[in-house]
């Protein structure tokens, strides 16, 4: 390179470099405003899910050390779902000095907090100055070559140069063949093979459904029935089971019933007793026995695991996405992560998010819920009602028509199981067994991945209970 040119690009260096000393104020502004604002929001609050958006991806970083330490102090308290004040977040410091209380007291000032809108601005903004900070550390080092005589003359090297330090500088998102992106696919599909295991995805505790569905594998799962035929209790079985036996975390998000009435169903469950008798605390000294015997075994199996959410009109499906990403982080990010809703019809869109109908705010909530589950490669399990006029008769089994506002479930579910009451069995169970047993036939009607088929469950509503009778194909009967 000549030494005119040498000079004027290091004369448009030194340009940079002041611009960026200058806005070096401006970013501790920002930086700190970032953090007001998330500390003023937690736990759950609109700007947690945009802060962990951009901390999980590595898209903002704090130029000074002290901001660092209370970013992370906060992101632990986020992930414990827990509200910021000073005692809390100088016990997360790894380092209590490391923090001033004049800076301590600026970020919890709730007053300097700005709209979420604005933060996530903010955050833009810094990561642009990030990106420009690491163009300038490329340009830098490729001038210091320069100056060492180790680059040739010529816009070619000056350009071979950048290319080569895109990837190590980040300067932009390396997209890679096939040739690199599949090179460990083999090594994959052999640690399937060789895993043990029957089914690829998670256990549900039925065996002929894990069979039809290849357990709960990554995808968006409807489970669809009428009123009073167990879904959610269903669902809870099938939430409790995956994290006793899988142990990976499970969040259960209920709209509409309480956490002691879905834990209920689980003691009810596991002692064999009344679920009634146990919520009006009615037990005999011998059922309460086996209540205790079954709090303990639940404590111990799926409670590390699972996490109740008794939901409401801030959880949409962006606040939901945030709560999994920090479980799946905190779990070590390489197990897969269990969501369950319940239910579909009533999960809330965000207030940005324009709906004209029901319809068009469950095939919103149903595409954003399929691209979670890609993002977490790990199942989501929903609760879904059927239309009425689905189970009016009684002797018709459901089709994927009876799918309440449905419009995107039979595009966009990986897996459709509705549950149908077969009557004649039921009367015959109920006669033998000298107590409500339902006989319930699980229909999958979409399976992306695999068979249809119709799995035969008995459901016995005072304990909670469904088991497993059998499979057959669904073109039968």
């Amino acid at each position: 390179m000549n030494a005119k040119k040498k000079d004027a690009l290091a004369d448009q260096l030194a340009v940079a470099q002041e611009q960026e000393a200058g806005s070096e104020r401006d970013r501790h502004l920002m930086e700190e405003a970032v953090l007001t604002t998330l500390a003023r929001d937690l736990p759950a609050g609109p700007f947690v899910g945009v802060f962990a958006d951009a901390f999980i991806a590595g898209n903002l970083t704090f130029s000074r050390g002290d901001l660092a330490a209370v970013a992370g102090a906060l992101w632990e308290l986020a992930g414990n779902m827990v509200a910021a004040d000073k005692v809390l977040v100088r016990d997360k410091l790894a380092k209590p000095d490391a923090v001033s209380d004049e800076v301590m007291a600026r970020i919890l000032d709730r007053a300097r907090a700005v709209d979420a809108t604005v933060a996530g601005e903010y955050i833009r903004k810094l990561a642009a100055l990030d990106l420009k900070r690491r163009a300038l550390d490329a340009g830098r080092e490729y001038l210091a070559k320069v100056e060492a005589g180790a680059v040739e003359d010529g816009v070619g090297e000056l350009v071979r140069a950048v290319c080569n330090l895109t990837e190590t500088k980040r300067l932009t998102t390396p997209r890679y063949t096939e040739k690199f992106a599949a090179a460990n696919f083999l090594a994959e599909l052999e640690r399937r093979r060789n895993d043990g295991r029957d089914w690829l995805g998670l256990d549900t505790g039925f065996r002929h459904l894990n069979e039809v569905l290849n357990g709960l594998t990554e995808g968006v799962f409807i489970l669809a029935g009428p009123p009073s035929l167990g879904k959610t209790t269903l669902a809870k079985q099938v939430a409790d089971h995956v994290a006793a036996v899988e142990q990976v975390p499970v969040l259960f998000y209920s709209f509409e019933q309480s956490a002691a009435e879905l834990r209920i169903k689980s003691l009810a469950r596991h002692a064999s007793v009344n679920s009634r008798t146990i919520m009006k605390g009615r037990s005999c000294n011998a059922d309460w026995a086996k209540v205790e015997e079954a709090a303990r075994e639940y404590l111990e199996g799926p409670g590390p695991y699972l996490t109740i959410v008794e939901a409401g009109a801030t959880d949409t499906v962006p606040m939901i996405r945030t709560a999994a990403l920090m479980a799946k982080y905190r779990a070590g990010g390489d197990k897969p992560v269990l969501l369950v809703l319940d239910y579909l019809q009533i999960i809330p869109t965000p207030p940005d998010v324009r709906t004209d109908n029901a319809k068009t705010a469950v095939d919103w909530n149903l595409s954003e819920l399929r691209r979670l589950s890609r993002e977490l490669k790990s199942p989501v399990l929903v609760v879904s009602s059927l239309n009425r006029a689905a189970y009016k008769d009684d002797d018709k089994e459901p089709t994927m028509v009876a799918m309440k506002e449905s419009g995107g479930i039979e595009y966009t579910a990986d897996g459709v199981v509705a549950l149908w009451r077969n009557n004649n069995e039921t009367k015959r169970l109920t006669d033998e067994f000298k107590r409500k047993t339902v006989r319930v036939e699980a229909l999958v009607l979409k399976n992306r991945n695999g068979e249809t088929a119709k799995v035969k469950l008995d459901f016995t509503p005072e304990w909670a209970l469904f088991t497993e009778v059998g499979k057959e194909d669904l073109e039968k009967e």
